[in-house]
């Protein structure tokens, strides 16, 4: 008849740190943490902003150089011809541009997709955050929308809907490699 012989006792009142784990437990592995693209899904936005942008300083620079060419300085009060308006429509013109394509910076740096070998995890947020993820396990429908210019520029819209819900739980828009994004999550389910 097999015995048992008893080598050590832990107590109930032990915290966690003192205890040794019971198994190795498997650390899980980004496989991909993805922004979306900025520049990419607004090409005709960008261009025009950074053309603007450029205008804004060409003409900015011709202002100020005309204007220590005509002998006026900053400090003069009778700034108000049309080289100063000039230079205040560059100047305004300059930080609406820079406003637009930070705030573009920012919204895709706190966007984030992220998959590892066990989920899918989308964060979305700079002061309050919203998360939404899905176990591969779950995965049962996976959508991808591109348009024809999406498609060219390889970004596109990833929705992944799980097996317990009736809608998408995680839709990220905008994002780079689509496709190879798609492919990670479905490698990954059991």
């Amino acid at each position: 008849m097999p015995t048992a012989v008893v080598t050590s006792v832990q107590e109930i009142g032990e915290t966690t740190a003192d205890r040794q784990p019971l198994a190795a437990e498997p650390e899980e592995r980004i496989l991909a943490k993805v922004h979306p693209a900025v520049f990419r899904t607004r090409i005709l936005s960008s261009l025009v902003l950074g053309l603007a942008f450029l205008a804004a300083v060409v003409f900015m620079v011709l202002s100020v150089t005309g204007m220590a060419i005509a002998g006026y300085s900053f400090d003069d009060t009778k700034m108000l011809g049309p080289a100063s308006i000039l230079t205040w429509a560059c100047a305004v013109t300059l930080v609406v541009a820079a406003g637009f394509i930070g705030y573009w910076m920012l919204m895709s740096r706190f966007t984030t997709l992220t998959v590892t070998d066990d989920r899918t995890i989308f964060q979305r947020g700079i002061i309050s955050r919203e998360t939404s993820e899905v176990q591969h396990d779950d995965v049962r429908n996976i959508q991808l929308d591109q348009t024809f210019i999406q498609r060219l520029l390889n970004v596109g819209d990833i929705g992944i809907s799980s097996s317990g819900q009736d809608d998408l739980e995680v839709v990220a828009k905008q994002l780079p490699h689509p496709k190879r994004l798609i492919e990670l999550i479905r490698e990954n389910q059991e």
